[in-house]
């Protein structure tokens, strides 16, 4: 436990910096040391206890990936003579691509899947999907354990802490925002919008209507999906769609009809985008731009796009209503989606049939 005196002068520099930087804070600056300083310091957003945030985690811990629900395009198809080279402008692996190609697009979307933080923990039956065995052994250390490995930086420890419930909602946050700079996109994207909405929903429950505190945390979910899609990642969008889509989500905190299309939305996304490009700065983070990344996590985002057109085009044109018309116009069934969405109908029928 820290000295009094230390606490009181940790508390002013945190109100500082938050002030300073803004409605998103000041947690994209952890390095080690400021993550021991603040760990025990920071009230968790709406007194959360550990107990509440069980409960919470156990809705999101839940929550299946992007990936796990899409069509798996592992084998060439034999009957489709005329392949194209990877270099080429392809669409659909399955159809387009020899299986030594089909074999290459896999390798390098895993290691862009990696690399992007596109891991779930397991469940609690112990189901997960296959990349969540690099953080099996996390999930099984103590509680000092883990924060020992996460203080020195270990991303998988970091992304073990989501499925944990003995890490609370805020250190969650924290180390979440922490993987962004460092180049994360999926699971802490996903995290982050997850723990906004409900934050969200939970305010709305105690007061009935909407105030201000909802509106930031909506905008706040807005931005982290807007970040994702630019970086041609949807988990976080897939994320944001399943939960404002449910039965159970309030009707009334669906951006389509609580905030509509307005200048807020761009002020969020690019305070987000000047906090961690500020925080890669300090902390000599180097990330590829966008457009550099390989041409396996383009075609997967393609992918993706096509299956949530297909289940959920109408929840896509809303969240496509209210982001910015650049970030939108990503979200755009391109001459490959198109394709894309008119094969997974075939794999459906083909099913379908053979049952």
């Amino acid at each position: 436990m820290k000295k009094l005196s230390i606490i009181k002068t940790i508390t002013l520099l945190f109100v500082l910096v938050l002030i300073f930087y803004g409605c998103f804070g000041g947690y994209w600056f952890s390095s080690e040391q400021d993550q021991q300083a603040t760990q025990n310091q920071i009230e968790p957003e709406l007194n959360i206890s550990k107990s509440d945030s069980k409960h919470q985690l156990s809705d999101i811990s839940h929550n299946a990936p992007l990936q796990a629900a899409l069509p798996v395009q592992k084998d060439a198809d034999t009957t489709n003579k005329g392949k194209m080279d990877y270099d080429s402008d392809w669409c659909i692996a399955a159809k387009d691509l020899n299986q030594q190609d089909i074999d290459y697009y896999h390798r390098e979307l895993e290691d862009w899947n990696l690399s992007s933080g596109r891991i779930s923990p397991p469940l609690l039956d112990g189901y997960g999907a296959d990349r969540s065995q690099y953080l099996v052994p996390y999930m099984a250390s103590t509680y000092d354990a883990l924060w020992q490995q996460i203080e020195n930086d270990n991303e998988y420890a970091m992304i073990a802490a989501f499925g944990r419930y003995d890490f609370d909602i805020e250190s969650q946050r924290k180390i979440a925002q922490r993987l962004v700079v460092k180049g994360h996109t999926g699971t802490a994207l996903s995290h982050l919008v997850q723990i906004e909405l409900n934050n969200a929903e939970m305010i709305y429950k105690k007061t009935g209507q909407m105030n201000a505190d909802i509106e930031e945390h909506i905008y706040k979910a807005l931005a982290y999906t807007a970040f994702g899609i630019k970086r041609f990642d949807l988990d976080a969008a897939f994320t944001y769609i399943i939960m404002v889509s449910s039965a159970d989500f309030p009707p009334e905190l669906k951006p389509l009809y609580s905030l509509g299309k307005d200048n807020k939305i761009n002020n969020y996304i690019n305070e987000l985008e000047e906090l961690i490009d500020k925080a890669r700065t300090i902390g000599n983070v180097i990330i590829a731009p966008p457009d550099e990344g390989p041409k396996a996590a383009k075609h997967d985002f393609e992918t993706s796009l096509a299956y949530l057109s297909r289940a959920y085009g109408y929840e896509l044109q809303a969240l496509k209503g209210v982001l910015p018309d650049t970030t939108g116009a990503m979200l755009e069934a391109s001459e490959c989606v198109q394709k894309q969405m008119e094969f997974f109908g075939d794999l459906e029928r083909g099913r379908s049939r053979a049952k």
